[in-house]
């Protein structure tokens, strides 16, 4: 009978990221080259593949559009339904001021039509901004909630819920990628504190989702990019400091600028991004903001791009990375020899392992590779730099390749791909034309 240990490891991805990685060490025969749970490995659901990257589409303020160009707004929301496989797009999240106007229908007919084009092709969601209703007394969202009400969500499978049975204005919504859980929020312009409330029990009954919160007005204009607005302090007191173990990403426009805080609460990172181009100079582009989670890597790779102009925004505030731990690649190692000096080099696509054992032993290795991490076509393995033939198998996820060598000393193997993940996502974006 055959003994496992399994042991996590850390798997260093040579300047860019830290990995985790299983490590099965079997006495005896060597393991199937299929890995299994018993096996210690990690089980891969095909709904919810890890280390799958994906992206989320934020669509900042569109109020200009809906009231000078609206062909600007049906440009933005046609391109990511043209590029919604590419990009393996899984929400589209729509700050607010969808309009300018609240009282203008023609504006909300724009609103509507460029929004219908997401249809069920992939989730999305909006809340009001401050030019989407009146906010005196009484508050009035009468044409927010005839053309993007509650009846309009309920019935999608990832609509969670609202702070009030059958209104929109304040709501939240379920999606899986990568591997992980979240759940976003939605949150109208000066939210009231039952609303903050609400949004902490609704966390509190969510302990294994990752959190991100929308919103409108949260991070003060131009000339004070690098503080919260006196709703944006309310918002991150009352709710967002206090589930800072949850919610990792606050999304807001509102004031026409981009800047970006980062907050650290008991070692718990919060990014808070505000995007919002409704100034002169950016009014007549079109511009839209691509997040690209990339749960192998640990990082979140923000992009400014415009759908009608085909071009990228490629300033500091406009393009960046953030750090951000996710689920993660897992690369197993079985073998009936012992291993060791693991090794994901990203620049040069190989997995390399120091192997030792008894002399003459005929040593067996399987190793297991996140398809979205590594691809080899063909592979090429070799044992202190000479080539050993292997075989190899996959499934929808992953790649497995077993090669077996008698071992004689301690020795180095060697397992190049064809294709690695890149260290900036260059995706193909198709323009819109």
């Amino acid at each position: 009978m055959n003994t496992r240990l399994a042991a996590t490891v850390a798997l260093l991805l040579l300047g860019f990221a830290t990995l985790s990685l299983t490590l099965i060490i079997v006495d005896g025969t060597a393991n199937p080259i299929v890995p299994d749970e018993e096996a210690g490995t990690m089980f891969i659901s095909t709904d919810n593949p890890l280390n799958e990257n994906f992206t989320i589409v934020v669509l900042p303020d569109t109020q200009g559009y809906t009231r000078y160009y609206p062909w600007l707004f049906d440009n933005q929301t046609q391109w990511i339904v043209d590029n919604k496989e590419a990009l393996n797009i899984v929400f589209v999240t729509h700050l607010g001021d969808l309009v300018d106007s609240y009282g203008n229908i023609t504006q909300w007919e724009y609103a509507n039509s460029s929004m219908s084009k997401l249809g069920d092709n992939v989730r999305w969601a909006v809340l009001p901004g401050n030019h989407d209703g009146y906010y005196g007394e009484p508050t009035d969202l009468t044409n927010y909630d005839n053309y993007f009400g509650y009846e309009r969500f309920s019935g999608k499978s990832w609509y969670g819920g609202t702070y009030k049975t059958g209104d929109n204005t304040n709501s939240y919504q379920l999606f899986s990628a990568g591997g992980d859980d979240y759940l976003i929020f939605h949150i109208q312009y000066k939210p009231s504190d039952d609303v903050l409330f609400w949004a902490s029990n609704v966390i509190d009954q969510h302990p294994d989702r990752r959190v991100i919160v929308s919103t409108h007005d949260y991070i003060q204009g131009p000339y004070n990019p690098d503080r919260r607005s006196d709703i944006g302090e309310r918002m991150w007191h009352s709710l967002i400091r206090q589930h800072a173990d949850q919610i990792f990403l606050v999304l807001c426009g509102h004031a026409s600028t981009q800047s970006s805080l980062t907050d650290t609460v008991n070692g718990h990172v919060v990014y808070q991004l505000l995007s919002d181009y409704q100034n002169a100079s950016n009014i007549e582009s079109g511009w839209l903001r691509t997040l690209t989670f990339c749960p192998a890597l640990d990082k979140i790779y923000v992009k400014t791009y415009s759908p009608s102009l085909n071009e990228y925004k490629t300033d500091p505030a406009n393009e960046f990375t953030i750090d951000h731990n996710m689920t993660g690649a897992s690369i197993s190692v079985f073998s009936n020899c012992i291993v060791s000096q693991i090794v994901f080099d990203q620049p040069s696509a190989q997995v390399s392992f120091e192997v030792s054992g008894e002399t003459g032993t005929a040593c067996h290795c399987n190793v297991t590779v996140p398809k979205a991490l590594l691809k080899g076509d063909p592979w090429t393995v070799t044992v202190d730099g000479e080539t050993c033939s292997y075989t190899s198998s996959e499934n929808a996820t992953h790649s497995s390749i077993h090669f077996t060598c008698t071992y004689q000393r301690t020795f180095q193997a060697v397992i190049k791909g064809t294709w690695v993940i890149p260290e900036f996502p260059s995706f193909q974006l198709l323009p819109y034309s």
